[in-house]
């Protein structure tokens, strides 16, 4: 792989790594399907959902968090995992913006050399 395209696709990457999906999920019949190149979770389309789905974005600060009302009466100690799981998630960014910059760092040095 040549340092142009390894460059080409840490920036195709970028946004893989400053956004994570959470999904705490309860259901039946789940598949897998392929949106954009990548698999996502979902269920059949026959069946109801319940669950909570957080979608959180480390550079603009934003964490959008759906949660099914069924989901939240009922689990609360799986509300507690999913909100643990954020905060894992956070750090899980936070970690992967440190590693691009050190891989930038060391790319600009490659390519100097």
């Amino acid at each position: 792989m040549s340092l142009d395209e390894l460059i080409e696709k840490a920036q195709n990457s970028i946004d893989d790594l400053i956004n994570l999906k959470i999904q705490t999920l309860m259901g039946s019949d789940f598949k897998t399907t392929n949106v954009d190149g990548k698999e996502e979770l979902a269920l059949d389309t026959d069946n109801t959902i319940t669950g909570i789905t957080s979608k959180i974005n480390l550079v603009d600060g934003d964490i959008t968090t759906e949660i099914s009302e069924p989901f939240y009466k009922n689990y609360p100690e799986l509300v507690q995992f999913h909100q643990s799981r954020e905060t894992q998630g956070h750090q899980i960014i936070e970690n992967n913006i440190k590693v691009i910059g050190e891989i930038i760092g060391t790319v600009k040095l490659w390519k100097s050399s």
